[in-house]
């Protein structure tokens, strides 16, 4: 204790004499006092001079010092989920959204003053302030919990007022876009309140917010959905041909998935251009066979396939649709529809040169087939008639054609089938001609080393071996070997569908391998063998593609009674396998993709190139899709690139056209098949093992909405010590101080009044 205002020990003491000075010099005036105080006049002495030292002490401020302690309020972080599925209503109540919120109310306090302070935020693509949850912004395109782990990291870091935050809490249901665990890294440990907590008055954190390893728990994952299954029904898969030929017909498959229905019928509808043209009303009883990123539920899933079946018979660009009607009680009718694109076109005709320097039955029957292939327009080169003085109209009708000795001139056609040849009668331009043809072209490139005729020694020729897609035996004369047997595809075979099994099935005749292959090339692809020997390979080199036709008395499988029988079906799809780039195509590339699996844009990449197929800049390229026109702006020589917004479908059709300085330099139609969108509204399901596994991941907590306790708010500590304060304060009003002067002066009082003074 100290003295705040005392005068000074001369002070002090000159006050304490002059006052007992005046106490003894008052109690000795008076003849009378004297006779009666003679006894107890020193016991008023001293208690009267006791009162007015208690009075000295009083006006000298007696005061003592006090840490007073500095507090604030904690800050919770407090993220809510704004996407797509915390759109869902369950149960007929209120969405997901409203539910925390409901909750966060409830079980939180925010305007306990007692209790922490909460920041709002929301988050979907990306983390933003809200401030209040009546400023939430609602239904993004996807939830991106790292942009939420991205704010937390902030405040963690130090970069903000990181001292003030106690921890952080998110409301969501697991539908994130990402969920591999090990892409999330655990928070800094400074995402906790820093300082001395405070000893008392102020709530500690409850037993369920401590870790088995006894630290703190700073983030709380509060899952917000129903744990039980609701009933659900999507489309998973609408599959559609991108191109189809005009008068042809063709299937539509549909593969449906669904939960919870208790044994209710399902109508599916196929539209046709936004018009129902057939339905079907079936039973989902199977369960799904495997379990699938895209499957509804954990729960047992039950599918389905249901085939329809078109007919192309008008032109243009159709949007197909399959839509499956709602049920009852149905908590996401989001996925209840999905559409593909079918554009229906003319047959295009391909351009054929069939040249080969021998004459024999395979020769003749190849020609028939070819002849029979309406999409096909046939040059046959014969340069087997020798007599040179016979007229140029004789040597044409009776099939004496040279193979062109330029490039300009191969580059009119699409695709080239070559028959045995004699090496030494090819000039080098001729060879340089059909390499250029297949690298630069991009045409179509098939080999027949037909049985019975000379050997092919122009697969010695060091270019024409860069085309073959395997490598001979130079060892192994060519000829019919003793293994025959029955043409079977391989895997790569039955999905290039050149031809089926079926087709295989109605073989006649046992066939063989031409040559001995030792060996197929790393990027060629074997579609048929015949006795585990490759008798069809193909593979691509630069922008064309080449096939080897390795199967030895090819006229066997030539049916005349069955329209051409195997030879006719295998060559009309070997055709169509290697001429992907027809003639006005060949100027223009166009290319298609996704930038992502989440994103409904569509990125296209097209290259063009000269008549001498060199890379263009500055052309003025065009690009058609959906209706509208796009330019598409060079990104580098020769290549150029656009992209189209708002694209959900699965099939994309796209037209792009080239030109410069008015001259035209081709165009380009594909049919992209594209990944299907992924949205959240696919799967809506609450994935409570996500969140559970990430809150571990996190050293976090994971915990239900329905688990919350009433007293949620003391799993983080509301206040902190940020700081003290030493204050000097006054004790004299104290009972310390005054208890005693009363005493006295009362004291003193009774005397008097005893002694006759008062």
């Amino acid at each position: 204790m100290i003295f705040v205002d005392y005068p000074g020990h001369f002070i002090a003491g000159l006050l304490a004499v002059g006052f007992a000075a005046l106490v003894v010099f008052a109690f000795r005036s008076s003849e009378l006092l004297k006779a009666k105080l003679k006894r107890q006049r020193p016991l008023l002495m001293v208690l009267q001079y006791a009162a007015v030292v208690l009075l000295l002490l009083v006006a000298w401020n007696p005061s003592r010092s006090k840490e007073h302690q500095i507090l604030a309020r904690n800050s919770v972080l407090v993220l809510f989920d704004t996407s797509q599925s915390m759109s869902t209503s369950e149960d007929a109540q209120k969405t997901r959204l409203d539910k925390a919120v409901a909750a966060f109310t409830e079980k939180f306090h925010p305007s306990d003053s007692e209790g922490p302070q909460y920041k709002i935020f929301g988050f979907d693509r990306q983390a933003y302030y809200s401030g209040s949850v009546e400023l939430l912004r609602r239904w993004g395109w996807q939830s991106d919990l790292h942009s939420a782990f991205t704010l937390l990291h902030k405040y963690s870091d130090g970069n903000t007022d990181a001292n003030m935050v106690a921890g952080a809490v998110i409301f969501t249901d697991g539908q994130a876009a990402d969920k591999n665990i090990e892409a999330y890294l655990p928070l800094s440990p400074r995402l906790s309140a820093v300082g001395r907590p405070v000893e008392a008055g102020v709530p500690r954190p409850v037993a369920g917010a401590k870790l088995s390893n006894g630290k703190e728990c700073r983030i709380v994952l509060v899952g917000v959905g129903s744990r039980q299954p609701q009933r659900d029904i999507a489309i998973r898969l609408i599959t559609a041909p991108s191109r189809v030929a005009i008068d042809t017909a063709y299937n539509v498959q549909v593969v449906i998935a669904a939960r919870g229905l208790n044994e209710q019928p399902v109508t599916i509808e196929l539209l046709h251009n936004d018009r129902v043209i057939d339905s079907n009303q079936l039973d989902i009883h199977k369960p799904s066979p495997a379990k699938s990123r895209q499957t509804l539920s954990r729960s047992e899933v039950y599918e389905t396939t249901v085939d329809f079946t078109m007919v192309a018979d008008t032109l243009g660009t159709h949007t197909l649709s399959a839509r499956v009607k709602p049920l009852e009680k149905e908590v996401n009718l989001a996925n209840n529809q999905r559409s593909a694109v079918v554009q229906v076109a003319e047959e295009q005709k391909l351009k054929v040169l069939f040249y080969c320097q021998v004459a024999n039955f395979n020769v003749g029957k190849i020609r028939q087939a070819l002849a029979r292939d309406d999409k096909i327009q046939l040059d046959l080169g014969l340069d087997a008639i020798k007599n040179p003085a016979l007229s140029q109209d004789a040597m044409q009708t009776c099939g004496y054609t040279k193979l062109p000795d330029n490039r300009e001139e191969l580059y009119k056609y699409d695709i080239i089938i070559l028959g045995p040849c004699d090496a030494s009668s090819l000039t080098p331009a001729q060879v340089d001609g059909l390499y250029s043809f297949v690298v630069d072209r991009g045409g179509g490139l098939i080999l027949l080393p037909a049985r019975a005729g000379p050997t092919p020694d122009i697969w010695m020729n060091q270019k024409i071996r860069s085309l073959m897609p395997v490598i001979a035996d130079p060892h192994k004369a060519p000829g019919q070997s003793d293994n025959s047997a029955n043409i079977e595809l391989t895997f790569e075979g039955i999905d290039s569908k050149i031809i089926s099994q079926t087709d295989l099935t109605s073989q006649d005749h046992l066939v063989s391998a031409y040559c001995r292959i030792t060996d197929t090339k790393p990027a060629a692809s074997t579609l048929a063998t015949v006795r585990d020997t490759p008798v069809i390979c193909v593979h691509r080199v630069g922008r064309g593609r080449v096939c080897l036709l390795n199967i030895s008395q090819l006229f066997l499988l030539y049916r005349q009674d069955r329209d051409g029988g195997l030879l006719h079906k295998l060559m009309s799809g070997l055709t169509s396998y290697v001429g992907r780039v027809a003639n006005v195509e060949a100027g223009v590339e166009l290319f298609a993709q996704r930038p992502s699996e989440e994103s409904d844009k569509v990125r296209f990449s097209a290259y063009v190139c000269d008549k001498s197929f060199a890379p263009v800049s500055g052309a003025n390229v065009l690009l058609n899709v959906r209706g509208q026109a796009l330019s598409m702006n060079q990104a580098s020589p020769g290549y150029y690139a656009a992209e189209v917004e708002n694209a959900p479908d699965e099939t994309i059709v796209a037209t792009a056209q080239a030109e410069i300085n008015g001259t035209f330099l081709g165009e380009k139609t594909i049919a992209a098949n594209l990944p299907p969108v992924r949205t959240e509204m696919a799967n809506t399901e609450l994935d409570e093992e996500f969140l559970a596994a990430l809150a571990k991941k996190l050293n976090g907590r994971y915990v239900h909405v329905d688990d919350l306790t009433k007293d949620a708010a003391q799993m983080f500590q509301a206040r902190v010590q940020i700081g003290s304060q030493i204050r000097m304060t006054s004790i004299w009003p104290t009972w310390l101080l005054l208890v005693p002067l009363c005493l006295l002066l009362s004291l003193s009082w009774y005397l008097r009044r005893a002694i006759g003074l008062v």
